[in-house]
């Protein structure tokens, strides 16, 4: 059975979701947002039907999925209702506020018996793909680094007081560690699992919570340590694409090395994903540059086929779930000064 989308929230991010389904052939039917005019576009294109409440969206029968693009505050309150409905859900990253909610979503997903799935498109990269594959060649790996730095100019060090950021957090719950560091936590999780232990630093704007610059040690059982770090910064000119956006994802194994250098997220277009593997026993590095490519029109166009299929896909609800609960025991470990030892939610 085709599944028939209904859309919640369409905000900015919502754009990436609409052409990569629209491209993927999807069936949108339902388009929902409390501000009318930014719907309106996209219920004209679609000839989708429209409300301004949610609730309609997941109570018409003609919907079988629901993509969740509010914000991050609101995901609970809609997935959760969603799948009592009997809906499958995407919801765009990150899942929930914090790890207690989580866990609540991750539970009745399972219970429910729907399929669900957390938009983090980064591990779309064909050049993400390559490097899952080339893992095993590492052998024993012993270190990480991952750093997510996007430009949001020099404002915010010199400010004495977070007040006039206060919709950021509004918004998304928190700042630089959300906003731009999450994907790289998926990416690191993806590709090393679940650490044991971390322990993490968070600078925040002078009395607020408004976080600009975060970094942790993610510590595993075999002695393998990654060392993330995300942060805002006012530097127009580095990166893989010399554009300011500065991520990347390094692994270390006693037989070699990769690299991951992604792309600026909303333009795609201009450049794709860079992968290099270092392998120790020939001396020598592999370049693997591939085309351009969005990678929500790869997300999207896999979640459709797995919703087509009825098939369990990755990222999914644990996946979310997972992010969700490093950023809550960063703000625990920089609050406390000390290790957070993981308890990982058994039978999820």
């Amino acid at each position: 059975m085709r599944p028939k989308f209904g859309i919640i929230g369409c905000g900015n991010i919502s754009r990436f979701h609409f052409n990569g389904l629209e491209k993927a052939g999807a069936d949108i039917v339902y388009i929902s947002d409390i501000h009318e005019p930014a719907a309106k576009p996209y219920v004209d294109k679609y000839k989708a039907k429209y409300s301004p409440d949610y609730k309609d969206v997941i109570a018409d029968p003609e919907v079988t999925v629901v993509s969740v693009l509010t914000s991050a505050k609101y995901h609970k309150e809609i997935c959760l209702a969603a799948l009592r409905a009997g809906k499958d859900v995407i919801c765009e990253k990150t899942m929930a506020n914090d790890g207690a909610e989580s866990i609540e979503i991750a539970q009745a997903a399972k219970t429910s018996g729907r399929l669900f799935y957390t938009s983090y498109m980064k591990r779309f990269f064909p050049a993400v793909q390559k490097a899952k594959e080339l893992l095993p060649q590492l052998g024993r790996l012993f270190s990480a680094q991952a750093r997510a730095y996007q430009n949001w100019g020099d404002s915010l060090y010199e400010l004495d007081n977070g007040d006039g950021q206060q919709w950021i957090l509004d918004a998304y719950g928190g700042a630089v560690i959300k906003c731009a560091g999450s994907h790289m936590i998926d990416m690191t999780l993806h590709l090393l699992g679940r650490p044991d232990s971390l322990y993490a630093h968070i600078d925040y704007i002078s009395n607020s919570r408004v976080d600009r610059k975060a970094n942790a040690l993610f510590e595993y059982a075999n002695g393998m340590v990654a060392h993330y770090e995300t942060a805002v910064h006012p530097l127009t000119r580095v990166g893989y694409e010399r554009n300011s956006w500065d991520e990347k994802l390094e692994i270390n194994g006693v037989n070699g090395r990769l690299e991951i250098y992604t792309i600026l997220w909303d333009q795609p277009e201009n450049n794709g994903a860079l992968l290099v593997h270092y392998d120790n026993a020939t001396e020598s590095s592999t370049e693997y540059r591939y085309p351009s490519l969005d990678p929500f029109e790869a997300e999207m166009a896999y979640f459709h086929t797995c919703l087509t299929d009825r098939k369990q896909g990755q990222p999914d609800v644990i996946d979310g779930m997972n992010v969700d609960l490093v950023i809550e025991a960063m703000g625990i470990s920089a609050a406390q000064r000390k290790a957070h030892i993981f308890a990982w939610p058994v039978n999820l």
